[in-house]
């Protein structure tokens, strides 16, 4: 059991996936309006995600020239910090190159680590379980591995502090600190009112932190029953048990109002509502992963056509962050959706960021070969070399070749400004390096830290929201949590993932983790905080560490069933990308709904809509029409050219309206017909020939 907190204002709990959530804030700022001033009431949401979410809920109550005014903990927290201590915050990237230096060559104690540490992932792994306890404030103090990590952290903060720096993790435990020891916190916070909403996800410091700020303020907090997966991951329990409020008020139930919504309400708490009988809820399913997001872009395109949607109305969730959510933008990318994502940049993967790098090892001469760049001619590496520092170097290659201009010019509004954003994340590295006592300020130097941020960018979140929006949202379940779209896709619905297996670290195998009690996560359970924590009970395992990450994942879907507004896809594949091709098994959680929700449908399949979908069938469908074709003289077989005619026809009509791609989708077409009718054809070595 976590620490308790008591606190001196009011709890209102919300039955979670009814819309209650939206009416309740809006009735309580209202309140809080009446006698006080919109700058004078403090918003603070769970996550920075969010933020947006419950500011456009709040947008419409402000008069005149007023705006609410929305945060997140750790926002406010880094502006608090800001306020009261010199020290500066590190950047994600920072972090990660510094807590990477810091643990090379690091003598660990205990024997397990000490063999461990020879393991290629070994610094990647106690990385991040340093950062999760770092978040958490966890006490490490029972397992000697654990207590082992727990010195490791408390030297990198020594180190960190001698050179007066913070990173993000220790945000609010530093914040609460500075308020707590303020002669006068008033005008550090500058608020009279602070309402609190997605209080179920509130941490132990979290929750520290809140008690602190909302001291003689009135204090409101929200919070909804059943609906957390960020806490729950880490304390078992509602949130209420961990709490008391001098004053409490529980909503009533109602009926969920559409069937997005029913279906999340039976995720959650395993009821079956009345059929609201407003919206739909699909079963998507493809033949493979791959081909599952062939449907999903098709389906996309398809609703834009016939509803009139923008690409912002659809999200797209999936279970895990980071490289999960960046193959999923670059599958959906590579089938001409635009994406935008709240959690990940995009900076692994970008163009842009590979083109940076590049001069950057030129520059650093870790291969010269790099020089033979047309756009590295060795006058110009020469007068970059003679520049001092690296930003400022940085910024003059991409001026001189017109790096901002090109992606401009090549690239949609959407991926051009995402671009820019990494553009610009690539000099402020250069400046921390430069500006750092304990990394080298070189060429060699810097490409050692850019290279690390490229790799280990596609694994890791922000550890703040990204305001970028314009394309279909991918993110991860949680980090679409209150979120509102009017079509959403959940993928891999299938039972490899949900329930999936438990994956709190790879440090420790599974039945070693379930018996730490000071491991930063939800491990040693037994019956009763599963059933304390989860209203529902849909696995056969007799193990409750097991049984409550099954529980847990179940509870992950029904977060994202309740963002969908109209429209809900379950989506789903039938077999392995593998040699073997195994057949998967849908979610027993899907299984089951498809037994108990009677709205609950298989979506039809609705032809050829997306570029990227019309591209596959186009040079596979051309390949089979030559065969059929052939087939009439060797086989006497009667092929349909009306039907093939049909076909083409539909294809033409969709990629003229797609500009060069679709262009060049006819140049593939017509170079697949030239090799198969034997018009080009590839010598010994390789080389094509035109008969």
């Amino acid at each position: 059991m976590s620490e308790s907190h008591s606190f001196d204002g009011t709890l209102v709990t919300v039955p979670f996936a009814t819309g209650a959530l939206r009416d309740v804030l809006t009735q309580q700022y209202c309140r809080l309006l009446n006698s006080h001033d919109s700058e004078e009431i403090l918003v603070i949401t769970g996550t920075p995600t969010s933020m947006r979410t419950f500011r456009t809920f709040l947008d419409g109550e402000v008069l005149d020239a007023g705006v609410p005014r929305v945060t997140s903990l750790v926002v406010q927290a880094t502006d608090v910090v800001n306020q009261t201590d010199d020290r500066t915050v590190l950047s994600d990237d920072m972090q990660r190159e510094l807590v990477h230096r810091f643990l090379e060559g690091y003598e660990w104690e205990t024997d397990y680590f000490r063999r461990a540490s020879g393991n290629p992932s070994f610094e990647d792994d106690v990385a991040q379980l340093m950062e999760t306890a770092t978040w958490q404030d966890a006490p490490l103090n029972e397992t000697p591995e654990l207590a082992d990590v727990a010195d490791a952290i408390d030297d990198f903060h020594a180190w960190l502090a001698d050179h007066d720096y913070l990173e993000r993790g220790q945000l609010i435990s530093e914040a609460t600190t500075a308020l707590q020891e303020a002669d006068d916190p008033d005008p550090i916070v500058d608020a009279e009112a602070v309402l609190a909403v997605e209080f179920e996800e509130f941490l132990p410091p979290d929750r520290e932190y809140l008690s602190t700020l909302a001291a003689d303020r009135e204090l409101v907090c929200i919070a909804e029953t059943g609906g957390s997966v960020r806490r729950t991951w880490v304390e078992s329990g509602p949130v209420t048990d961990h709490v008391s409020f001098a004053e409490r008020r529980d909503e009533d139930e109602r009926p969920p109002a559409t069937r997005p919504m029913a279906t999340a309400a039976y995720l959650a708490r395993g009821t079956v509502a009345e059929d609201p009988e407003e919206g739909t809820v699909r079963v998507l399913s493809a033949e493979t992963v791959a081909d599952q997001l062939g449907a999903v872009a098709d389906e996309i395109e398809a609703l834009r056509a016939q509803e009139g949607l923008s690409y912002a109305d659809f999200a797209v969730a999936v279970k895990q962050s980071g490289t999960a959510v960046m193959e999923t933008v670059s599958e959906l990318q590579q089938k001409g959706i635009p994406t935008s994502s709240a959690t990940v940049t995009g900076f692994g993967d970008d163009p842009a960021v590979r083109e940076l790098l590049r001069v950057v090892r030129a520059l650093a001469d870790d291969d010269p070969e790099l020089a033979d760049d047309p756009l590295l001619d060795e006058s110009i590496l020469d007068e970059l070399k003679a520049m001092d520092g690296l930003a400022e170097s940085l910024r003059r290659w991409a001026t001189e070749s017109n790096l901002k201009a090109r992606i401009a010019a090549d690239e949609s509004p959407l991926d051009a400004r995402t671009q820019f954003s990494n553009i610009k994340n690539s000099f402020a590295i250069a400046e921390s390096v430069e500006s750092t006592d304990y990394i080298a300020s070189t060429w060699e130097s810097f490409a050692v830290v850019l290279e690390r941020a490229h790799e280990y960018a596609p694994k890791r979140n922000q550890t703040s929201s990204i305001d970028r929006d314009g394309g279909v949202r991918v993110d991860h379940l949680q980090a679409l949590k209150n979120g509102s779209f009017p079509v959403v896709f959940l993928l891999n619905v299938v039972d490899e993932e949900y329930p999936g297996s438990p994956s709190l670290t790879r440090l420790f195998p599974d039945e070693r983790v379930a018996g730490m009690a000071d491991y930063p996560g939800v491990t040693d359970v037994d019956e009763s905080d599963v059933t304390a924590t989860f209203a529902t009970d849909s696995t056969a395992s007799g193990r409750p560490f097991r049984q409550y990450h099954a529980e847990h994942a179940r509870r992950r879907l029904a977060v994202g069933a309740a963002t969908a507004r109209d429209r809900l896809y379950c989506c789903l594949y039938e077999h392995e990308d593998t040699a073997l091709d195994e057949r998967v098994q849908p979610s027993r959680f899907l299984a089951d709904a498809f037994r108990r929700l009677p709205w609950l449908t298989e979506a039809s399949e609705s032809g050829i809509h997306s570029e990227g979908t019309a591209e596959e069938y186009l040079l596979s469908r051309a390949d089979r029409a030559l065969a059929d074709v052939r087939r009439t003289n060797s086989q006497g077989v009667a092929v349909s050219l009306d039907a093939l005619e049909s076909e083409f026809a539909e294809i033409d009509r969709l990629l003229e309206g797609s500009g060069k791609r679709g262009q060049d989708l006819r140049e593939a077409l017509r170079a697949r017909i030239d090799f198969a009718d034997g018009r080009v054809r590839r010598d010994a070595d390789g080389r094509v020939r035109h008969d």
